[in-house]
């Protein structure tokens, strides 16, 4: 098995194998190459020995890039126009709050891997200067920024040192956050006592499992009603605004995160009947209005309300998504499907994230065999 995202193996020859790129093909896949140990330390060390080796060979007849700064800013201007404006403002960020503060006027081509996976369990541990320690998705956005500038480098031909395939951002998996039933049952029957538009939003979270986000752009005219379907076509948020003015911050309406995102979800028939009351042609589902919307973060505090209501722990609105993943599981959907309906990548992260067992499975499958006490 691998160790996670190191693209290190055990074989079984009992050997282990590390791959490491060294290029890419003219399609963008990578091109691999393996070293193999006889143990898992050796093999990473002869990898990153390797890799170095590669970086020094590539020295020759190339000029040094110039400043992190420098080469940051050249990679934005050659790449942003490809970026949704979602993801410009986050690699803007990551820029901006670690790695220029850090890096900014070093030569770029002198920076070595050790360094960078130094200032990744820096900034995990002890934090930026005024700033509290990072969790592992900041650090893996920061360490993905650095991936995105060296590539930059590489394709002007400047020298480069350090490769960040080869560095490791460890973490602990997150709590997954499901109501019980008995909880859900006990918020369904808070969101229907006097249900309105706010409430009709929560309830469409909990019975298709669309994010916040989506909810908070949906359209009246993307319900289908005849054909009992939600057209997933748009996400809100709240992004960085660089345009000068006063305001800091700017609430945007965009295509979802990804392509997969883009998708229909049915309608249960119930929750159908609640949507057909509150619909309004082209307006926004959580307003009744084709101007007037609500976003994400009133979302949040609506929901945290609710929940002190019917006397709930605070959670999150994520929190609705995960509790319909894991009750389609629990009733049998197969995997694929709900992973469709989620919008994920690939069923994978669908496995990874809701299928797992219980303690009531793990009852029912050893007693399975209890007819063998009985010979």
């Amino acid at each position: 098995m691998a160790r996670k995202g190191e693209n290190i193996y055990k074989r079984k020859d009992g050997r282990w194998e590390a791959r490491y790129i060294i290029g890419r093909y003219a399609n963008g896949r990578a091109k691999y190459r393996s070293v193999y140990a006889l143990s898992y330390s050796e093999v990473k060390k002869k990898r990153q020995d390797e890799m170095l080796k590669m970086a020094d060979m590539n020295y020759e007849g190339q000029p040094k890039a110039g400043t992190v700064e420098t080469v940051a800013k050249a990679w934005i201007k050659d790449s942003s126009h490809k970026w949704k404006e979602s993801t410009k403002c986050r690699y803007q960020e990551k820029l901006g709050i670690y790695i220029l503060p850090h890096f900014g006027k070093r030569e770029f081509s002198d920076i070595s891997t050790a360094e960078i996976e130094s200032f990744i369990s820096m900034i995990q541990t002890e934090g930026m200067t005024g700033r509290k320690p990072v969790g592992a998705g900041t650090a893996r956005s920061v360490l993905t920024v650095f991936k995105q500038i060296r590539l930059h480098a590489l394709k002007m031909d400047y020298q480069v040192r350090f490769n960040p395939e080869c560095i490791v951002v460890r973490s602990q998996k997150a709590e997954i956050k499901v109501f019980s039933e008995a909880e859900e049952k006990k918020l369904v029957a808070e969101l229907k006592s006097d249900t309105d538009e706010t409430d009709v939003g929560f309830l469409t979270c909990l019975f298709t499992g669309i994010r916040v986000g989506e909810l908070c752009a949906l359209n009246c005219d993307n319900i289908d009603l005849e054909s009992r379907v939600i057209r997933i076509r748009a996400t809100m948020q709240r992004l960085p605004d660089h345009s000068g003015g006063d305001k800091k911050t700017k609430v945007t309406i965009s295509k979802p995160k990804s392509e997969c995102s883009i998708r229909d979800i049915p309608i249960n028939k119930e929750l159908l009947e609640v949507l057909r009351r509150f619909y309004k042609p082209g307006a926004f589902l959580l307003t009744g209005d084709k101007e007037k919307f609500v976003e994400p973060k009133t979302m949040e505090n609506r929901f945290k309300s609710i929940l002190k209501k019917c006397d709930l722990k605070p959670v999150g609105v994520h929190s609705t998504r995960h509790t319909f993943a894991s009750r389609c599981i629990e009733r049998g959907m197969d995997p694929k499907t709900l992973s469709e309906i989620l919008g994920h990548a690939n069923v994978a992260t669908t496995l990874n994230t809701y299928v797992h067992s219980n303690k009531k499975s793990k009852e029912d499958g050893v007693n399975m065999l209890s007819d063998l006490f009985s010979v």
